[in-house]
This record gives C-alpha cells, structure tokens and sequence, in this order.
C-alpha cells in the first residue's frame, strides 16, 4: 500500500496522497487566520486539512471561538521558561505560540519537520522535531506521529499541571455549534473504554480516542491512538463537552520537567474513517500498532 503514496509541496504546505487523493497538508508557511480574526492567531507547523478516504475535511485550523485551536498541532499550555509563565497554547494572551522551522526529510510517504514552541519574550524554550508516516489501509488511512521535544537553550522548562495542553486535534467545522454557516451536528465520541459519552470520556485514560461526525450530510471521522511507549501511558484525554476538539495530556496527571540534554518523545497514530467507527475493527488496527498479537 505504501507504494500508493505520494506528496508534493504547493504554496507552503506539503501535501500527501493516496491514490491520488488527497490524505494530509501540512502547514510550512505562516496561515494568517481568515478576514475579521486577530492577526495573534497566525501559525505554522500543524495538519491541515485531514482528509478522510472520501474526501472529507475533518479539521478545522481557525475554528470560530478558539480560534488558537489548529487541527492537528502540538502544544503545551502552562510552563515556566526562564523564570516567566509561558502559555504556547492560548495565543491570544501573547506569551507564547509554536510555529515550523524548516523541512528536514520528505519522501513519498514521509516527512520530517522541526518546530519550535516560544516564549514571546525569551525566544525559543522548546525544540521540537516531527516524523509523520502515511500509508493506506482498506477504507482508511493512516497518520503516524513521532514527536521528540528538547530544550532549545541551556535552561529547563517545567510543566504545570493542568487539565489541557499536550497533542491536540481540532474536528470539522460542521461539528461546531459556533460556526453557524457550517455545523450540521455535534461531534460523537467513542473511545477504547467502551465510553460514548462526551462527558464521561473527558479526562479519562483510554488506548485511543474516536471522533466522528456529519460532514456534508455524510459520516466521517478520525480516532487517535495513544503508543503505549508514551511517558504516564494511558495518557489523559481532555475531551471538550461542547466543542470538537481533544488533546492528549499527560500534564493532568501532574508536572514534570524538561531538562537540557534530556527527550521527550510521543508517539500517535491517527486512523481516518467514513462511516461510524467500529470498536472492533479499531482495537484492531491499535493492537498492531503497538505490536500486540
């Protein structure tokens, strides 16, 4: 299947392909936020759009309301970087955002990618490189993420604990009740715990995480999975109650701290689906992931 793969670059993005049809772009440039939006929103170094088999957008990179949420990007939202309080998260308070640096190896069915998350006033805290992998499965595709984090200087950064911040995956418009030119209905969730409900799925502990939802009058939707390789595996999962979007974020279960010449790795693979998602089939496709029989 990897022989089907392809990419291209295109006005600052790199672009993947099954078959021809459009998988994943990945953001090189700076996106300015659409006309109206607060030019703090800015950003490089995400995912969008993701696109399921039938061609469905399933990000959003500007949502109305939080705005600082960009499809499929990484973030932390609370850490202390030079004696200051850094959020690289929430742009809007002007303390921090993260942001592309440059290309490293692009292959037909990979890439790598290094990124910074900065401190608006002390520059560069965190270097951060990204290996994603593509390949097709039968009505699916696959997305993996390597994510290493480094100190970008000699001096440390301490991570508070706090209920967000980590991976995190913005869902289509039309699951957003604020964008009124697009939503069509809430986003549904399954996650690998057998849980269904929004509200009881935030802030649990599960092997992946499944979102879903009507696109264009059709259902489609991506589930994350969680490497049980990752640092405090399972990891928590902040699953919004109104809003499309989740993270992955280890920092629930408390601090801990990124020490120059140390790595901080995390490993995800995102599986994009039509239809509703099937427990089975899923806990399937996780079970090989992490190279269980």
């Amino acid at each position: 299947a990897g022989a089907a793969i392809s990419s291209d670059q295109s006005d600052g993005q790199l672009n993947f392909y099954a078959s021809g049809k459009p998988v994943l772009s990945y953001q090189m440039n700076t996106v300015q936020p659409p006309e109206g939006m607060d030019k703090i929103y800015a950003r490089s170094g995400f995912i969008h759009p993701l696109y399921s088999p039938n061609g469905k957008v399933l990000t959003d990179p500007f949502p109305i309301g939080h705005v600082h949420q960009h499809a499929v990007f990484s973030a932390w939202t609370r850490a202390t970087f030079k004696h200051e309080v850094v959020d690289f998260w929430n742009q809007h308070q002007g303390r921090g955002t993260a942001k592309h640096v440059k290309l490293g190896s692009v292959k037909p069915n990979s890439f790598e990618a290094h990124l910074q998350q900065v401190s608006s006033k002390r520059g560069p805290a965190i270097a951060e490189e990204w290996e994603v992998k593509v390949k097709e499965l039968d009505n699916a595709y696959v997305i993996d993420i390597e994510i290493e984090q480094s100190c970008a200087t000699e001096n440390e950064v301490y991570f508070h604990p706090y209920h967000y911040g980590g991976f995190g995956l913005r869902g289509s418009a039309h699951w957003s009740e604020e964008d009124e030119a697009h939503f069509e209905g809430r986003m549904k969730v399954l996650t690998g715990d057998g849980i269904s409900d929004i509200e009881e799925s935030n802030h649990t502990t599960p092997r992946w995480v499944a979102v879903y939802g009507t696109i264009e009058g059709e259902t489609a939707g991506f589930v994350v999975m969680d490497h049980s390789s990752n640092f405090r595996h399972p990891q928590p999962v902040r699953v919004h109650p109104r809003m499309p979007y989740f993270v992955f974020t280890p920092v629930f279960k408390g601090s801990f701290i990124l020490k120059p010449g140390f790595t901080y790795e995390a490993n995800y693979r995102i599986v994009t689906f039509d239809g509703e998602p099937e427990a089975e089939t899923i806990e399937a496709w996780y079970k090989e992931y992490v190279g269980k029989k």
